[in-house]
């Protein structure tokens, strides 16, 4: 099942409407701009100056100190949810610590579905195994290993055969599709990050 989290930074427009949304804080606004009403809004709200928008919301409050950042926070109320595929918004730009800390959580959840979105990028794991990922709008693709992990790619500008990438390794920035897919083999989770030009 299928959910979306918008966080507190405007990255534009969803990809997806027909699902239900979670809200954190600031995230609740550029919702509504789209015509979303999220679900339940989730945080510490230390961000929100007129609260009273919020009154027509469930909320999830928590005290700002706390150990697990907002996004962090609902992303494990998805999970607990029986959500087990995650659009995820609203956590790229500005707070370079913040999106670190998202990028840590991949990481962790990387055996649950967690797509990153914005007006750029889509940003998510591929378990160990043999994938076909697709254009889709995007120009470049970058691979990047969370362990040391054997990468084949075919179908690409630069192709590799059973290349050990690890994690301290920028080998594998900037490539690109032939056509609108190109093939990848990993013996460990790996991080894709699809850019546009």
């Amino acid at each position: 099942m299928k959910i979306g989290i918008y966080g507190s930074i405007d990255v534009g427009e969803v990809k997806d409407k027909s699902i239900h949304y979670i809200a954190v804080e600031q995230g609740t606004f550029h919702l509504l701009k789209q015509g979303i009403e999220p679900i339940i809004v989730i945080g510490d709200m230390d961000s929100i100056e007129d609260k009273s928008i919020l009154e027509k919301f469930q909320i999830k409050l928590y005290s700002p100190i706390k150990d697990d950042t907002d996004t962090a926070l609902a992303i494990q109320y998805a999970l607990e949810n029986g959500y087990d595929e995650i659009d995820l918004y609203g956590v790229t730009k500005k707070r370079m610590d913040h999106f670190m800390a998202v990028l840590s959580l991949l990481e962790q959840y990387q055996n649950n579905c967690i797509t990153i979105y914005d007006e750029y990028n889509k940003i998510y794991v591929l378990p160990q195994g043999k994938h076909v990922i697709y254009k889709d709008g995007y120009h470049y693709f970058s691979i990047f290993a969370f362990a040391q992990s054997l990468i084949s790619i075919q179908n690409a500008h630069y192709n590799l055969d059973h290349y050990l990438l690890k994690r301290s390794d920028p080998l594998c920035v900037s490539n690109q599709m032939n056509d609108d897919y190109a093939m990848i083999e990993n013996s460990e989770t790996i991080l894709i990050i699809q850019a546009k030009k």
